[in-house]
């Protein structure tokens, strides 16, 4: 208990006088981050943690989960270290530690707890020690407007905008179902292409092995064969950027040639498709503050996905409380879920004695969440979603139909980089 109440404490100071967090660029590694960017590497280290609490929905309530991420990778300039004009090296390893309730099957951990995607999502399930994510080759022409990355990556670095301004529930379930592309860290071979048409219009496509295989069996990334891949993953897309950071539209369709199996009848195909749209928009600034909106709609085209469509919208309150580098947010999602998806749940219930109720194809939640900077290199980002009409997708064979209910979260930032002077 007094741990907590220190904790708020600091909270509380960090809050209201932000003044006393000023940025510092000094630490212990200070003069190692300059030698290194002599040479044109820019190291980075970064913690982030995430802890999610069930209150009072999915088929286990009071439920608690916990991942907490280490990530360690450079970005080398390859026209400093080497002479190679527009050319760069990207690397990450990602150290998966402070995990609690994540694994697979689903069903016994926090995903299975929660029951229905949006309260499970945003907590991955890491199930090995690490996870080689990033190491690619980039190759820039044209003074920067064709850009060109192959490696070891994931789709979601060049394909996903964050719109939703805080990294706890910015997720898409067409996305996370249907495409083929597992969420970052975990990254396959991959090629993408971007070409900035003006200043503001760009377009992009890209290729990505689709290998849950090599997650599933603890490779770490580091099986570098394509024995085991399930399919390719190809993305293409058009966006527009202008010189306003907090605008920006894009739209993607993705195809994905792995095998998709209906979950009720067990037949079974290659290929499925859809599309995506997302945008962040400006309604005001003034002063640093500032109004912001911002949607998702996305689409599976294939009756086999578990999920048909799902779209959110929100708005966001860019540096409230005179705080320039705070958000508020408020969202409302919907998702619909597959007839057979429905039908499939029912049957688990059944042959479980369970509910023998369909439920219902429509999801709802509601959601306010934040960023918070607590000093230059800490920020904080709470969340609470109101869950309504929650199916079990991560647990078909719950024996109840979830019952409407909140799920909280808290996502913790740490740039220990910064810290040591990297």
């Amino acid at each position: 208990m007094s741990y907590l109440i220190r904790f708020g404490v600091f909270l509380v100071t960090a809050f209201l006088f932000p003044q006393a967090w000023a940025q510092n660029n000094e630490g212990p590694l200070v003069e190692l981050g300059e030698k290194m960017s002599n040479y044109g590497i820019q190291p980075h280290v970064q913690f982030s943690s995430l802890s999610m609490k069930n209150l009072d929905t999915g088929p286990r309530h009071n439920s608690f989960g916990n991942s907490g991420d280490l990530y360690l990778g450079a970005d080398v300039d390859l026209a400093t270290l080497a002479g190679l004009d527009g050319a760069a090296f990207h690397f990450e390893e990602t150290l998966f530690i402070l995990d609690n309730g994540t694994g697979q099957p689903t069903s016994h951990n926090w995903q299975g707890a929660a029951g229905t995607y949006f309260a499970g999502a945003p907590l991955h399930n890491d199930i090995a020690a690490n996870q080689l994510s990033l190491m690619t080759f980039e190759q820039k022409w044209l003074d920067g407007q064709l850009d060109l990355h192959m490696g070891r990556t994931n789709a979601r670095r060049y394909f996903y905008i964050y719109n939703c301004e805080t990294v706890v529930t910015c997720t898409d379930p067409i996305l996370d179902a249907s495409s083929g592309v597992l969420p970052p860290p975990f990254g396959a071979w991959g090629g993408y292409l971007k070409y900035q048409v003006n200043p503001s219009l760009y377009v992009h496509a890209g290729a990505f092995e689709s290998n849950p295989v090599d997650y599933l069996k603890k490779r770490k990334g580091l099986d570098f064969s394509t024995d085991d891949a399930s399919g390719t993953s190809f993305l293409v897309g058009i966006g527009s950027k202008p010189s306003d950071d907090n605008t920006q539209y894009e739209l993607n369709a993705y195809f994905n040639s792995s095998k998709q199996s209906d979950p009720l009848t067990g037949t079974s195909d290659h290929g499925t498709a859809g599309a995506f749209f997302k945008f962040r928009q400006t309604l005001w600034r003034a002063d640093g503050q500032g109004l912001q909106m911002f949607g998702s709609v996305s689409a599976a085209a294939d009756s086999k996905q578990p999920f048909s469509h799902f779209a959110e919208g929100g708005l966001t309150y860019l540096a409230p409380f005179d705080r320039p580098q705070d958000k508020l947010n408020f969202k409302t999602s919907y998702m619909r879920v597959n007839p057979h998806q429905l039908e499939f749940q029912q049957r688990e219930r059944i042959t479980n004695f369970g509910d023998p109720r369909l439920g219902d194809k429509n999801i709802y939640a509601l959601e306010a969440n934040g960023h918070f900077a607590l000093s230059h290199n800490l920020a904080v980002e709470p969340s609470i979603q109101y869950l309504i009409n929650p199916d079990n997708y991560y647990n078909p064979g719950a024996r109840e139909l979830s019952s409407n209910g909140f799920v909280v979260g808290l996502q913790v930032m740490l740039d220990v980089g910064s810290m040591l002077g990297l």
